[in-house]
């Protein structure tokens, strides 16, 4: 293998450097992946190395895929006895084979969080620990953090003895690991912690693996914690043959101006402990200390970027900045564009082009979509139709990348599709865009515009959201703090991911979304990454609130383009200016970054910077820092930018950035225009709001031959879903709800892989007490107690006391014949599963049990759809056996526990999305429905009570609005049904802080004849209140009655004749009895609640849910109504 002529000097020599410890610090756009594959490579084609000494460490399963792929058509064979996965995946297969000698038996169960989640309840209910005082989430939080530090039970109730608390939760630390035992189980953090601790106890066993892995590399080493440091320095301690890359640092050339507490100073003149100016968020600005100065030697591209406010800096191509789209019209833009599964194109394309007859849109978000593609990055950008052309066809030349689009559709391209698919699988684009990306800077994690939320089959793509100074303002602290959400399509990975301690939410159909805040970044950042290192397929999006009401996307300098806006520093306050041009030039000397603890950024040259060094919790950056003291001989090795193009600076890349203070951001790009005013409609009931929407789709379908896709409705909580769900399904509505729901976390499945992981470890209770009663048996709640106290009074695991049934005490006959029977069939099933393949164990166990025919005989409607998702299991378990070389069922398990089912998905679907606001971070969508805007609902009653609180449910009423590129509705419902009774809430106070002239209220009678101003009557003007679709009431019924009940109230004089008939003295009335949830009893009307009151000059304004005839909008002193 000539590697000489397939790396450039620095590759080369961190691909050849074989023997002995390495560190490669790996800068933007230096082909880091490309230098891991060829390594490996070498090492077997040309080196003769066997394969099964060589483990390579991913932070993911897919990216560990993808370089089995590569190497695999590198070395053109079977690769099958290399190790290459991540840490828990290496873990795992360790355990398999060495666990007996902790104590467990080989066929130990992996809980994932919802197992997780009971074992600490039941723990927390032994020990009489009530969960209003310590929550269960905080408890898996901290023990979580110990296993992550290798901190046993004992050493932590040691730790904190005087400490009420920590002590408690030691408490339930040393329990929870005893019952895990017991069922010979282990959680996720145990996958890392038991091996280490396998090793320090067994050293034969360690001395195995060491003689095994003579050869180790690890992608990402500074996203490493303790565990996984220990983990990986005990396997290399032998042989020292370890590989290990981070990130490079991103730097400023000296003579950069740095905003001080003593006035404008050079970088190189700042002193460690000085005092500088930090953005705070929403415009503010606070001091901050540096921690560290740094500098280097540096010789490569510096970026020059000058702004139309006069301001100019240089940076290194990778370091980042904060910056926002704006578009221009009359650019046109060469671009490399990518769809999983297919490959890369290059293309051209005007940033907005007309799509309608009056409408206009972001061109590359357009074509992105039509093709159901993935990312974009930008090239070139031109400035006519020409020029890009011949860019177009000069980068598709070059470097072989074809122009023919991925899909055809609508008639934007005759070529015939079947040709299409041909020349993408004939074509290896992926090699090609990889060289591209290396040229110009490029790099695949940081494209210029994400796909919209396209729902690919059972999922849409997975994103973690950490909006950095976006939350409430930390006053003790001087700036904003932060906040992490989870998007993903998966309910199993909840479970796995409550002990990282966040918020989590679900309906009764299993859909979750997570959230958590921050104030410290370190601890936001090190959350992202942890929630990387569990789950596949995720994207880290960053973002930073530096000026109120915007977003800024963190990123490279090397990716900025002109027009594009940066934050920058002005009068005492973050502000916007725009960039009005950018050069490269060729730089050779010192270059210098700060750490700013807390904050990470800082202000030069006017303009809001990132920093390059942090230590995030979770993962230690002293991992990296101190490689060398680990390893002293070791040979380091940078991967310098790469500045051999020519191109423009506008080709250059956008750069990853792997270093201390920044890892690689997935940046989605959002470029609302202004458009329509947002529309503010207020429903009579939840039921009504639902059918607004479906009517508004099916209305704005029809007009502008939108596609379902292009609809989304979001929502505070998942459980606000089911109205939507069964209005869309009446309607015919096709709809996906992301965010949460996943194949593997529908109850059907996770039913029967409860079986399956049950007949595989008959120790597993947890799985066991799922089951017992499923489908019914006559075996009760209260008998369930008694077995399990029993077995603990024992010390053996349920299923032993099970088997000797007539021996517990208070057991009736009835219930002894129902678990005996249970109890045959479990042997019958563990006897088998060894004899049969998984998907006929799991056909038996569906015939056995009569899980199928309990479905099959239910009149409940969605039981057809769960016997479809029973027949996908086992085509899943099909699959797997025609793909894995372990066919056993543990292997089955191990791989639905531990991977994503991403790759399931059809990516085709064209279906309305229903998401939590959580969940819709970094996702835009044309049209956007954001649903239950009322207080008590969004933001919700513990909101309103704590001013914190408040600021956070508004910071994500920011968001969702946001994730509309065209279309924002906000709509409420005067009464909705909430835990089985009807509630009334007001209108959202988010709703009258949107400046009058962004917004109109709307009603269905006037979207129906497309009135685009406010027309709702009476009833939003003298009565008081946000309007509502009266006509949809039961009291009001057809357009006819509604405008029959406004004229009968615009009559004056009826009202007249009302107040003088009943006057009312206001005076004699306490306003404080007429307060929101009172009830009252009208002589018409009858028994209503008070939705909410505002006392007048004269009177008191009130609006009232009646039982029966729906909201009424009264004045107290006119109407016949008393307090009840």
């Amino acid at each position: 293998m000539d590697l000489k002529s397939l790396l450039n000097k620095e590759q080369y020599e961190a691909a050849v450097t074989i023997e002995g410890p390495v560190l490669v610090l790996a800068g933007a756009g230096s082909g880091k992946t490309r230098v891991l594959t060829y390594r490996i490579a070498h090492m077997i084609q040309d080196l003769g190395i066997p394969q099964y000494n060589i483990l390579a460490i991913t932070f993911t399963n897919k990216a560990a895929e993808e370089m089995k792929d590569r190497i695999r058509g590198l070395v053109k064979c079977d690769i099958d006895n290399m190790w290459v996965s991540t840490f828990h995946s290496s873990c795992v297969r360790i355990l398999r084979r060495e666990i007996d000698k902790l104590g467990y038996s080989k066929n130990f169960a992996i809980y994932d969080s919802s197992d997780q989640k009971t074992l600490i309840k039941q723990c927390m209910k032994e020990l009489n620990i009530n969960d209003k005082d310590i929550s269960e989430k905080e408890i898996i939080n901290k023990i979580s953090e110990q296993k992550d530090n290798l901190i046993s039970p004992e050493e932590y109730k040691k730790l904190n003895e005087r400490d009420f608390r920590k002590n408690k939760i030691a408490d339930v630390y040393l329990l929870y690991q005893k019952k895990l035992k017991s069922n010979n189980a282990l959680d996720f953090d145990d996958l890392i912690y038991k091996t280490v601790e396998l090793f320090k106890k067994n050293p034969e066993v360690l001395e195995f693996y060491q003689n095994k892995f003579k050869y180790i590399m690890v992608d990402e080493y500074q996203d490493t914690n303790k565990a996984q440091y220990e983990l990986v320095k005990m396997l290399a301690s032998a042989h020292k043959n370890i590989f290990v890359v981070g990130d490079d640092d991103q730097c400023l050339p000296g003579g950069s101006l740095i905003h001080t507490d003593n006035g404008i100073v050079k970088i190189e003149d700042v002193l460690e402990g000085q005092q500088i100016y930090s953005a705070a968020g929403n415009g503010e600005v606070t001091k901050s200390t540096v921690e560290k100065v740094l500098k280097k030697e540096y010789k490569g591209t510096m970026i020059r970027v000058k702004t139309k406010g006069g301001r100019e800096i240089s940076a290194t191509p990778n370091h980042i900045t904060f910056t926002s789209f704006n578009i221009d019209e009359d650019l046109h833009y060469v671009y490399l564009m990518y769809k999983s599964g297919v490959g890369y194109r290059i293309g051209q394309n005007q940033r907005v082009r007309n799509i309608y007859k009056d409408e206009s849109d972001n061109g590359l978000a357009v074509i992105l979509n039509m093709e159901e593609a993935d990312k974009i990055w930008i090239i070139k950008t031109c400035e006519t139709k020409s020029e890009a052309s011949y860019y177009e066809q000069y980068y598709s030349v070059k470097y072989g990348i074809p122009t023919a689009v991925f899909r055809d559709k609508d008639g934007i391209s005759a070529a015939d599709q079947e040709y299409i698919d041909k020349l993408f699988k004939k074509i290896d684009t992926y090699s090609a865009a990889e060289k591209l990306m290396e040229d110009l800077y490029l790099f695949k994690d940081y494209p210029h515009y994400f796909s919209s939320a396209v729902t690919n089959g059972e999922a849409s793509r997975k994103i973690i959201n950490i909006d950095y100074f976006s939350s409430k303002n930390s006053e003790d602290k001087g700036y904003y703090c932060h906040k992490v959400s989870f998007t993903t399509f998966n309910e199993d990975e909840k479970k796995n991911l409550l002990e990282d301690g966040f918020n989590t939410r679900h309906d009764k159909e299993n859909t979750w979304i997570m959230e958590m805040e921050k104030r410290i970044y370190d601890e936001a950042e090190a959350l992202g990454r942890k929630l990387c290192s569990r789950v596949d397929g995720l994207s880290i999006i960053r973002k930073a609130k530096f000026v109120q009401d915007k977003l800024y996307y963190f990123m490279p300098f090397g990716s900025l383009r002109p027009g594009m806006s940066i934050a920058t520093y002005c009068n005492g306050k973050i502000e916007e200016d725009i960039i009005s041009e950018i050069s490269c030039e060729d730089y050779e000397g010192i270059v210098y970054d700060l750490s700013i603890p807390e904050l990470r950024q800082y202000i030069a040259n006017d303009v809001v910077v990132h920093n390059c060094i942090y230590q995030w919790r979770g993962a230690d950056i002293k991992n990296i820092l101190e490689f060398e003291k680990d390893y002293p001989e070791a040979k380091v090795v940078k991967l310098e930018q790469n500045y051999r193009s020519k191109a423009n600076i506008l080709n250059a890349a956008n750069a990853v950035i792997k270093n201390n203070s920044q890892r690689k951001s997935k940046v989605l790009r959002t470029e609302n225009e202004s458009g329509e005013k947002i529309k503010i409609y207020r429903a009579y009931s939840d039921i009504d709001e639902g059918n607004f929407i479906a009517n508004e789709i099916n209305r704005i379908m029809e007009k502008e031959n939108r596609s379902y896709r292009d609809f989304a409705i979001l929502y505070r909580t998942n459980a606000q879903s089911r109205v939507f769900e069964d209005v869309f399904m009446k309607r015919n509505i096709p709809y996906r709800i992301l965010g949460g729901l996943k194949f593997y976390d529908r109850k059907e499945i996770k039913d029967i892989t409860a079986y399956l992981k049950f007949i595989n470890n008959l120790q597993d209770d947890i799985s066991l007490r799922r089951i017992i009663n499923v489908p019914k048996r006559g075996i009760g709640a209260a008998t369930i107690d008694k077995i399990q106290e029993y077995a603990n009074y024992m010390d053996e695991c349920m299923y032993s006391v099970m088997l000797d049934i007539e021996s517990i005490p208070g057991i009736t006959k009835r219930t002894i014949t129902a678990v005996n029977k249970f109890t045959s069939l479990i042997n019958s099933f563990n006897r088998t599963k060894d004899k049969v393949s998984v998907s006929k164990l799991i056909e038996e166990i569906l015939e056995s049990t009569g899980y199928l025919k309990a479905l099959r005989e239910s009149n409940d409607i969605e039981d057809m759809s769960r016997i479809e998702n029973i027949k996908e299991l086992v085509s899943a378990a099909v699959d797997f056996e025609n793909t894995s070389e372990d066919k056993s069922l543990s292997a089955f398990l191990e791989k639905i526990t531990l991977v994503s089912d991403v790759d399931n998905y059809d990516e085709n679907a064209d279906t309305t999305v229903m998401m939590t606001l959580h969940s819709a971070k970094g996702l835009e969508f044309p049209v956007v429905f954001m649903v239950g805007m009322e207080n008590g609902i969004f933001p919700g009653l513990q909101s309103l009570e704590n001013f914190s609180e408040m600021e956070e449910s508004r910071r994500l009423c920011y968001v969702g609005i946001t994730r509309a590129k065209e279309k924002l509705y906000m709509t409420s419902a005067s009464t909705r049904n909430v835990f089985g009774r009807t509630v009334a809430y007001s209108e959202s106070d988010f709703l009258s802080e949107i400046s009058p002239e962004l917004k109109e209220l709307v009603s269905e009678r006037n979207m129906n004849f497309e009135s685009k101003t406010t027309s709702r009557g009476v009833l939003n003007g003298a009565f008081g209140g946000g309007g509502f679709n009266s006509y949809s009431s039961p009291s009001f019924g057809t357009r006819k009655a509604e405008e029959k009940i406004n004229s009968m109230l615009s009559d004056s004089s009826l009202l007249q004749g009302l107040g003088e008939n009943r006057k009312k003295a206001v005076e004699d009335i306490k306003l404080d009895e007429i307060t929101p949830g009172r009830k009252v009893k009208h002589d018409k009307f009858g028994i209503g609640t008070i939705v909410s009151a505002s006392k007048t000059a004269n009177d008191v304004k009130i609006t009232v849910a009646f039982d029966n005839m729906g909201i009424k909008h009264l004045m107290f002193s006119m109407a016949p109504i008393k307090l009840i």
